[in-house]
């Protein structure tokens, strides 16, 4: 029986270790993505502004 809690917490433990370090992942790859967007936004805007500027 002690044997079974024992897996029983292990199983839980490393369950939602899973869930957490899967979280942590998306929370990168998004942080990562959402920059690279606001990057290449902010540099379309800049070359769009600056050609209007100059014509």
């Amino acid at each position: 029986m002690a044997l079974l809690v024992i897996l029983l917490l292990a199983a839980l433990v490393f369950g939602v270790g899973a869930v957490i370090e899967g979280l942590l992942w998306l929370f990168l790859i998004t942080a990562v993505l959402l920059a690279a967007a606001v990057w290449l936004g902010w540099r379309k805007l800049r070359s769009f502004s600056s050609s209007a500027l100059g014509s």
